[in-house]
């Protein structure tokens, strides 16, 4: 029984134990996860700035009790640049990250990313400037101008001190050619000597992959990925500054690199004396005199994050960065005043850390290297303490009127620093640096034990390596917060946009390109904004034409500037209106050219080349390629229909039964009497019946093979791709679904029949294909050509693709149940045309011109009338001359 009572009097004392135990530890853990339920993945982009990351988690993980509701499970991840970091952003795959504003333009616009939190230097102020710096007594510089084929060191490509500025401004000022509208990477490879701008190799500054290495040259990166690439030695303003030191002529840095980079341990042997600004007036001047000696103006750089957060969620973001500043910084904000200002060099002591009187860890023991990376002889200015407007949180124990006492100076506490423990007499109420949980103090079992740790620097990293300017900038003193509206890269860059657009001017201003069908005007303004999206310049304009004469119209009278026509439209545009060919399509052949062939139905053997009299006809439209000109040439030549002259409308109105021919019925390509069975098999309804252009149905390529299909025709007259673009399920209109290629042969000259892939052997002819035209004779503008040229050459960079994208334009493709809108949907890409064949008797070849005088009677039209001219001038001085020899006798 005795044993029994002691046994549940334990039971009892136990349970009451865990009743007083319990709800405290519950609510600790409670309190603890709630403040570790957020993931903050923070993006680094170097071993070191990974380093600082993890040393921010441990400081984080030591002081979570003070952020309240604001903290933030911190984690760190290091990319290879700030573009994988932009990527991983908007993948969701981390959080946040700090951007150069060059970057933040980039972030926005491409990725939805968005600013909240931009860096504040000492004075408040929230930009720095851009400026050159060159070497005292150095090249000789003395003008914008005498930049040309010098040796520049760039922070990177787009970096917008270190890049954007300086080339905006040469370009602005016609010190610099344009080379490439829509890559101005070129135009500083052509006017600079052997340079490094990192970067200027990767995809999105070298989209076609053309630019040359000239801007890696000075580049010193060597193991794998590392040369003229975010982890080059010369990449960043100090890599551009150790560049100029080493092998440059010229370096566009902030005005504050210099002076950061001679008070770094690595080159504290190296003075300032040794660099100068080159102002872009040519003159030159101390590194102190930036204001006036500057090449713009730049926004500090931002802490950004994907646009999906939420207002609540980048407010409470917002909330821990600066609760951050407040517990791991001792940089003032001070007065109106810069980092060149006459106090700055005595900021730091003998061993490399920030000097404050408030600060007992500035000859910490635990700095990187150990070595001075300062000066030791700078001195102290007593007069830097905090500035009382800083607005710290009132539960952190400072007290604006503690007239300067430090945290171990306080009179109210006691401190016996032994070589491993501390006694301390405590205030009765904690303030940051006395609380248990703070940064500095750590409690063991003894309360009167505490372990001091190092203190984390949210702006300074030199502890870390030689690298400056980890995760944030070392010349940061705090954050603002940007308001919700103003979230947005544009707001943010402000004046420099025009800068950052400015490096993308083009000397032609836009390019109207002329279509012919609604569907092709749909088209068209869904690739201007495409381009646009990517910012490919000139900007690109849609113009609506009725007719393929009415853009040749339009083209030759400047109204609009380039058209996409086939190549007989090519051969009327230039012997109407002086249309010149400068693109061309390329298919399958490799070559700007297809073969024009004769379709038939396999089950339909009564079909044949060589006899077609009444039967169904189905051509792509009058005066196209294949579809007419040289169906027809081949039939009148060989005698198997009767010639009416040149009037190849009659003779086939008269030899087939019934077709559709697109267009025949048109005052602008039928110049004599209309027939009516030539549109007899067309499908279009009301006005779009029988027209020339994507309206109708059977129009085009497409449209005769769909005539052949399912409007009754017995032969199509195509290219040789048109059935294998549309059979086999690539189509999936109803008309198309059944289709095979084995239901199809080619109709060969020699009377027999192929097969399909047979185009080689079985054909009517070799054809160029279809060309991009602009105007030409005097109106020929070589700097437009070149312009348009290149839109299209980056247009198809980007755009294309074949097949559709819902998300994005494909140049190449045509939404059903249309086809061949703008450009062939077999087009593969764009080639040049040389410019000695632009000329469209050169383009077009020999053989189309003698079977287009066949098919057509005005073919030859001006030479016809520039014959009659000579001919009646010779018979006017004729008759002239021998009236006058008859007076005489």
């Amino acid at each position: 029984m005795f044993y029994l009572r002691a046994f549940v009097s334990l039971v009892i004392t136990t349970f009451i134990f865990t009743l007083n135990w319990t709800p405290a530890a519950g609510q600790y853990h409670q309190f603890y996860g709630e403040h570790r339920t957020e993931q903050l993945v923070w993006c680094t982009t170097s071993r070191e700035e990974l380093f600082k990351c993890q040393n921010f988690t441990v400081a984080l993980e030591r002081d979570f009790a003070l952020f309240e509701d604001d903290f933030f499970n911190v984690s760190c991840h290091q990319a290879f640049d700030k573009d994988e970091c932009i990527i991983l952003i908007d993948q969701d795959k981390v959080t946040i990250t700090s951007l150069d504003p060059g970057e933040v333009f980039q972030a926005g616009r491409y990725n939805s990313l968005v600013p909240i939190v931009q860096e504040t230097y000492e004075g408040g102020f929230r930009n720095y400037y851009a400026v050159a710096v060159v070497k005292t007594g150095g090249a000789d510089i003395h003008s914008m101008r005498d930049l040309r084929g010098k040796k520049a060191c760039f922070a990177g490509v787009g970096s917008q001190a270190g890049w954007t500025i300086p080339i905006y401004r040469l370009l602005k000022d016609s010190v610099m050619e344009i080379v490439d509208c829509n890559n101005h990477v070129k135009s500083a490879i052509n006017f600079f000597g052997k340079s490094c701008a990192v970067n200027s190799l990767v995809n999105k500054n070298n989209p076609i992959g053309d630019n040359s290495d000239k801007l890696c040259n000075l580049c010193t990166g060597v193991v794998p990925g590392g040369k003229c690439t975010a982890q080059d030695p010369y990449a960043g303003f100090e890599g551009a500054f150790r560049c100029l030191l080493e092998a440059g002529d010229v370096a566009f840095l902030k005005h504050t690199t210099v002076r950061e980079m001679v008070n770094s341990k690595e080159f504290k042997s190296v003075t300032e004396d040794r660099f100068e600004l080159l102002c872009p007036d040519g003159q030159k001047r101390p590194l102190n005199e930036y204001r006036q000696c500057n090449w713009g103006l730049v926004p500090s750089d931002a802490v950004v994050v994907s646009s999906a957060k939420t207002i609540d969620e980048r407010k409470r973001i917002e909330r821990f960065l600066m609760k951050s500043v407040e517990l791991y910084s001792t940089k003032p904000l001070g007065g109106n005043q810069t980092s060149y200002d006459s106090d700055q060099e005595n900021r730091y002591d003998s061993g490399g850390r920030y000097n404050d009187l408030n600060n007992p860890y500035s000859n910490d023991r635990f700095g990187f290297g150990g070595g001075n990376r300062y000066d030791a002889n700078r001195g102290y200015d007593p007069n830097r303490g905090y500035d009382p407007n800083r607005g710290f949180d009132t539960n952190r124990g400072f007290d604006a009127n503690r007239g300067g006492f430090g945290v171990y100076d306080d009179p109210f506490r006691t401190t016996t620093t032994t070589t491993t423990t501390t006694t301390t007499t405590r205030r009765p109420s904690f303030g940051y640096y006395d609380n248990p949980f703070g940064v500095r103090n750590q409690t063991n079992q003894n309360d009167n034990e505490t372990q001091v740790y190092e203190r984390f620097e949210l702006f300074e990293s030199a502890r870390y390596g030689t690298k400056l300017n980890l995760m944030f900038s070392d010349t940061a003193r705090t954050f603002a917060g940007i308001k919700e509206e103003d979230q947005n890269f544009v707001t943010y860059l402000g004046d420099n946009m025009e800068t950052i657009m400015g490096v993308r001017m083009c000397p032609v201003g836009r390019m109207t390109l002329c279509v012919t069908s609604d569907a092709e005007m749909e088209k068209c303004v869904k690739m201007k904004t495409a381009l646009k999206a990517q910012l490919i310049k000139p900007e690109m304009i849609c113009y609506k034409g009725h007719s393929h004469i009415n853009c040749m119209q339009a083209i030759a009278s400047g109204v609009a500037d380039v058209g996409v026509f086939d190549v007989s439209d090519v051969y009327t545009g230039g012997l109407r209106y002086e249309l010149v060919p400068f693109l061309s399509e390329v298919y399958n052949l490799g070559e700007p050219e297809y073969y024009v062939v004769a379709i038939a139905k396999e089950d339909d053997p009564d079909t044949e080349l060589t006899y077609l009299r009444g039967k169904y006809t189905c051509h792509a439209g009058i005066n196209t390629a294949a579809g007419w000109v040289y169906p027809l040439a081949y039939l009148i030549s060989n005698g198997w229909i009767r010639p009416y002259g040149c009037d190849s409308i009659r003779a086939a109105a008269e030899y087939f039964s019934k077709s559709c021919v697109p267009g025949a019925l048109s005052a602008e390509y039928n110049t004599g009497i209309p027939y009516d069975n030539m549109c007899d098999l067309c499908h279009g309804v009301s006005y779009r019946y029988c027209r020339r252009d994507a309206s109708e149905d059977y129009y085009g390529h497409t449209g005769a093979f769909r005539c052949l299909v399912e409007g009754g025709g017995h032969v199509a007259f195509a290219k040789h791709t048109t059935v294998s673009e549309n059979t086999g399920g690539k189509r999936r209109e109803w008309w198309a679904r059944n289709t095979l290629n084995d239901d199809f042969q080619l109709l060969c000259p020699d009377g027999t029949r192929g097969r399909l892939n047979d185009y080689h052997q079985c054909n009517l002819g070799k054809v160029k294909a279809n060309a991009v035209v602009t105007r030409g004779g005097e109106a020929y503008n070589e700097t437009q050509i070149n312009a348009y040229i290149n839109l299209f050459t980056y247009a198809q960079q980007f755009y294309g693709r074949k097949e559709e994208d819902a998300f994005s334009f494909s140049m190449f493709y045509s939404y059903p149940p249309y086809h061949d809108l703008i450009f062939q949907d077999a087009t593969r890409q764009l080639m040049e045309v040389k410019p000695e064949n632009r000329r469209y008797d050169r383009y077009v070849g020999k053989d189309f011109m003698r079977a287009r005088r066949i098919t057509d009677c005005l073919a030859g039209g001006s030479q016809v009338t520039i014959n009659r001219m000579i001919i009646a001038l010779i018979t006017t001085f004729t008759i002239l001359f021998s009236g006058r020899m008859i007076l005489l006798k």
